[in-house]
């Protein structure tokens, strides 16, 4: 290949470097769906910087939305040194189900980071999570994020893409500080960041992913704002803008290396870790079951042990499929007794299903599938589980934790309903829910309290009467109390067992008299022991991190729990613990710090109804513990309150300056707006916005160099959907045009689809041809994963000799049905994980035929059958094989033929890419009517070949690839340069073979058969060869994006017949093969 062909080249991706997008008409086009079980009517509210999305049932989470965001507005932009040009758009789904199904980020371009894309368009997607605490703080970590990608990006689309080719962030970065804002200083973090210190300490947070780096990312600016000030985070993030390195700007602002900086953030947190690990002690478990880990962190959903103590079972939830597993805690075997779900992207909403409990000898599941909420009854858990019972739960939205009573006869359900977390009492006989509470506050993890039908739970009220306080955005607290219901529908009270300024969840009743439950007072969320005639709290488990989950048999002092261990979450279980011991424990560094504006608001006059039960408000710290405890700066010794008014007053100072726990609190009220202001609610107006626009170069086979543009439009909500699209060559007398139309709304997708193409030929004759087809489709989406489609159409195909007069035609009704199976994740540019597949059927019915001597009916019909499968198998870390096999053939009075070789959009002049035989399809023969070229099926890549180099009404190709993105592999951390970051080297096969005849081993087909002589020779014969037809090529090649494209070049080798030809060089544009 010459200089100056490579120099034109390079000349020429230099002048269309502004292309964003890039999709080749042969590429076969797979996704996913989405699937709508209901009917949306959507609605919008508007405040001064929000534009709140709901629908039917969603009216009273649409103005808590509005109330928090615009409430907490001022916070996190004083945070950030940053206010928004742009009314955010958030999009607000009543459950985590309901938004599996929109249809927002389907339509993105291939390669787009939909989440990206919604960030650079100012849009939100939320669901509902079913309780106040956890939606504000997500609500509040999305807003927070969408801010610092507007801030660091820029307010639109195209500044966004320009801004990501210079700036690139490490993972932790951005979420970090979203989640710091949500969180502040929390209980949670505290003990992610033990785990860390202790068991993995982390040298390079730029190599972490996912939640890890979120949470690395949390404590990175937590240390920021403890240690330097918060003032500075918004320094840190201007400067960020500016000149684009997170280290330098962390560096020049904080005035030290980043490597101390690095160095001094860890030691932070070792020296809050090494004194808990001294001061508490865990005990050993009977044996432990890992359920997630870094590398598959699948969430647990819920956690139950048995009665009688022989099993205990939990669920887990990951990318939309579900387990449930039972474990004999005898013989520590494990049995899945229920899966289900779907694959798909990760979701920013943790699922609360599947739940489990026990109903005596038989496990309930609770689960969410397909818009339905059902539960389960197992019994024979001893053999072979089987199952029992399906109820359809109705009456109530999403469960978030549920209960068993006694006798079997009903189950408490912790659920929400029009955007209120409440508590309901199912009866499982007579399929019916029974409202307990009704207000806005939370009411979390109920429990019976034995053989009665009271009911122990959590809740953020404030007051014990439920008819008088109702509750508003403003009463909402992150702090949780114990609370005790009668259990019937008519009570209006409920007593209050706990008034702690602490989180107390989860209780377990031993007796009416005996409750256990998690405490977080310490810093650490342990198992504490209630008395409720005194109020009196002792803690009875000591663990260095927190329980997270657990499950209690009060009698025997059996336990199951989980915790993060090492990075993973891990259950244990322990055949007895010690419920009766009183055990003093060590406040935590941020417990310490944060405990004294707690006494000091203890000491301020309350009402009776809160003022309760002091003797739960503190944890006892033994004495010894306490004097020997080495006191870091900030902290106090909770043995030696002085509650003078200067010290009061300096802490309320101090308070003002750092971010709580609770983000409520976080700055003085001046900060936060008392009142908002809501307009509407509006009907939802389906506005057209133009969503991409993409142009690029693209090389056809026949017709050459030429440029294509497309325009997408659509609503906001993506339910429908308007595409069209030019090409052109470079003479302007070739082009293809399309106009297209989807309509998502349902749950059968359709559409409707015009096709026109021109093919303008002067090799020897002037020639014209033109193909016009409409299509209309239905889809119907068996599962995200994969769909059936059924697509009548007619065609009209038209051939004119531009120096004589006349031409013919004809037309074509048939129609197509297709099967697309897809579960593929994209983890970077060209980098697949998964399976996919195509089967497609094609029935072509000739109508009419015009031709100068008449017209001819029913002339010309075929069908084709295809196959494409490709499987993306992820060998070590990002190494991934590619595979493919594809397959067609067409048969009928006028079968279509196929072509093999080559490579799809090959750079290169047209005499040298395509093989010279004279039967290749691709180039037209200036005497013969050439219209079945519209029909070709081109199969590629077969490199080591030119195009066309067999020909066939069937073929067969498989191909293998090695990707090895070489810089992602070597370097762990964020790369700057686009063209590093997705550099590619690829090792890779292709075998493939195209006949007419009975099959690619017979001797009569075209493959083996050659007729010589005829045409004049007075002899003529059919010789039959028996040489092997199948083609073989391998070679290497490397991948990258190149001004904007996504470029490949090949070096390959071809071997026919067992002979090895001259290699081929390719450089081509396109994703994947």
């Amino acid at each position: 290949m010459s200089k100056r062909f490579i120099l034109c080249i390079a000349g020429l991706l230099l002048v269309l470097r502004g292309a964003v997008a890039q999709n080749y008409p042969s590429q076969e086009q797979f996704g996913r769906n989405r699937i709508q079980y209901r009917k949306f009517d959507w609605k919008v509210i508007k405040t001064s910087n929000f534009e709140i999305y709901f629908y039917q049932e969603g009216n009273q989470i649409a103005n808590l939305t509005a109330q928090y965001a615009e409430t907490d507005f001022d916070r996190i932009t004083e945070i950030l040194g940053y206010t928004p040009y742009n009314r955010i758009k958030v999009f607000i789904y009543n459950s985590p189900q309901e938004l599996a199904q929109s249809n927002i980020g389907l339509s993105a371009p291939s390669g787009t980071n939909y989440k990206e894309l919604s960030l650079a368009k100012s849009r939100l997607e939320l669901a509902f999570t079913g309780d106040q605490i956890s939606f504000r703080k997500q609500l509040i970590r999305e807003v927070s994020l969408l801010f610092v990608y507007d801030m660091l990006y820029g307010g639109s689309l195209k500044d966004a893409l320009q801004s990501s080719l210079l700036l690139s962030l490490p993972e932790w970065y951005m979420p970090g500080i979203a989640s710091y804002i949500a969180d502040g200083w929390s209980v949670e973090l505290d003990d992610y960041m033990r785990d860390v210190a202790l068991t993995r300490p982390i040298r390079k947070p730029s190599t972490l992913v996912g939640d890890e780096a979120m949470y690395v990312g949390h404590s990175i600016w937590n240390y920021i704002a403890e240690r330097y000030g918060k003032d500075n985070i918004s320094n840190i993030l201007n400067l960020t803008r500016i000149i684009r390195n997170e280290q330098n700007s962390i560096a020049s602002t904080l005035g030290v290396p980043y490597s101390r900086f690095l160095r001094e953030w860890r030691e932070y947190y070792a020296s809050m870790a090494k004194p808990v690990i001294d001061g508490y002690k865990p005990g050993e478990d009977t044996f432990q079951l890992t359920v997630s880990s870094l590398k598959e962190p699948s969430q647990l959903t819920s956690l139950k042990l048995s009665p009688d103590q022989s099993h205990y079972a939990y669920a887990t939830a990951w990318r939309g499929k579900f387990e449930v597993t039972i474990v004999n805690t005898q013989t520590q075997k494990k049995h899945v007794i229920r899966k289900g779900g779907y694959k798909q992207d990760e979701s920013p909403v943790k699922p609360a299903s599947p739940l489990v409990t026990w109903q005596r000898d038989n496990l309930l599941v609770l689960t969410e599938e397909k818009g339905q909420t059902y539960l389960y009854i197992y019994s024979d858990l001893d053999k072979k589980p089987k199952l029992k019972q399906r109820i359809v739960v109705r009456g109530v939205g999403q469960v978030i934790d549920m209960d068993a009573s006694d006798d079997g006869a009903s189950v408490v359900f912790s659920a929400d309903r029009r955007g209120q977390n409440d508590l309901y009492l199912f009866s499982i006989g007579r399929g019916t829910a029974q409202q307990l509470t009704n207000d806005l506050y939370d009411d979390l993890y109920p429990q019976f309290v034995g053989r009665t039908r009271q009911i122990v739970f959590s809740s953020n009220r404030h007051i014990d009467s439920m008819g008088v306080d109702k509750g508003n955005y403003k009463s909402i607290r992150n702090q949780l109390s114990l609370f005790l219901h009668d259990g019937s529908p008519r009570v209006e009270v409920v007593s209050r067992l706990t008034d702690s300024l602490s989180v107390a969840m989860r209780p377990v009743a031993a007796t009416e008299s005996t409750v256990y439950y998690l405490d977080d007072a310490t810093g650490v969320r342990n198992l504490a022991r209630l008395d409720v005639e005194t109020k009196s709290r002792e803690f009875v488990t000591g663990f260095p991190q927190n329980i997270r989950r657990y499950d209690l048999n009060p009698t025997s002092g059996a336990m199951v729990y989980s915790q993060l261990k090492n990075g993973s979450e891990v259950i244990g279980f322990r055949s007895r613990v010690n419920l009766s011991q009183s055990l003093q424990l060590p406040l935590t560094r941020r417990a310490a710090v944060q405990e004294v504006p707690k006494a000091i608001a203890a000491t301020k006059p309350t009402t009776a109804s809160t003022s309760s039960a002091n003797s739960a408000q503190a944890p006892v710290v033994d004495s010894t513990a306490a004097s020997s405890l080495k006191l870091g700066p900030g902290e106090v010794d909770t043995e030696n309150y002085q509650f003078d008014s200067d010290v009061a007053k300096s802490i309320e100072v101090k308070q003002r300056r750092t971010l709580n726990t609770t983000a409520s609190v976080a700055l003085p009220r001046s900060r936060r707006r008392e009142n908002v202001t809501i307009r509407g609610p509006y009907k939802y107006q389906g506005l057209f916005v133009a969503s991409d626009a993409s142009s690029d170069w693209r090389i056809d086979p026949i017709r050459g160099f030429g440029y294509f543009q497309s325009l997408t439009m659509n609503d906001l909500l993506e339910n429908h959907i308007i595409r069209a699209g030019l090409f052109i060559t470079t003479n302007l007398k070739n082009s293809d045009l399309f106009t297209e139309y989807h309509k998502l709304v349902n749950r059968i997708d359709y559409s409707a689809r015009f096709d026109r193409k021109t093919i303008f030929s002067d090799a020897g004759q002037y020639q014209k041809y033109r193909f016009n087809k409409v299509t209309v489709s239905a889809s119907y989406p068996i599962s995200v994963n994969s769909r059936f489609t059924v697509a009548p159409f007619y065609i009209v195909t038209r051939y004119l000799d531009l120096l004589q007069v006349g031409g013919s035609s004809s037309d074509y009704t048939g129609a197509k049905a297709e099967y697309v199976f897809d579960n593929t994740t994209l983890n970077g540019m060209n980098m697949i994980e998964g399976t996919r597949f195509k089967i497609r059927y094609e029935n072509y019915i000739g109508l009419t035929e015009k031709i100068e001597s008449g017209v001819r009916r029913g002339a010309g019909s075929f069908d084709r059958i295809s196959l494409d499968l490709r499987h993306y198998q992820k060998i070590h870390r990002d190494i991934t094989l590619a595979l493919r096999f594809s397959g067609s053939h067409s048969a009928g009075p006028a079968p279509k033929k196929s072509t093999l070789g080559g490579m799809e959009n090959w750079i290169g002049i047209s005499e040298g890419i395509k093989d010279p035989k004279a039967n290749n399809p691709l180039l037209l023969s200036p005497n013969r009517d050439n219209r079945d070229v519209f029909f070709l099926d081109l199969a590629a890549p077969l490199r080591g070949f030119r195009l066309g180099k067999l020909t066939g009404t069937s073929y067969m190709l498989g191909n293998a690839e090695l990707r090895l993105p070489v810089i992602r592999f070597l370097h762990r951390g964020p790369v700057t340069s686009n063209f590093l970051r997705n550099f590619q080297l690829v090792a890779f096969s292709d075998i493939g073979t195209a006949w007419a005849g009975k099959g690619p081993f017979s001797r009569q087909n075209s493959l083996n058969t050659e007729v010589v002589g005829g045409a004049g020779d007075p002899f003529q014969a059919t010789v039959t060869n028996f040489k092997n037809p199948f083609l073989l090529g391998y070679g290497a090649g490397a991948r990258t994006m190149l001004f904007g494209y996504y470029v490949k070049f090949d070096y390959a080798w071809g071997v026919e017949n067992n002979v090895v030809g001259k290699p081929i060089a390719y450089l081509t544009l396109g994703y994947d093969f």
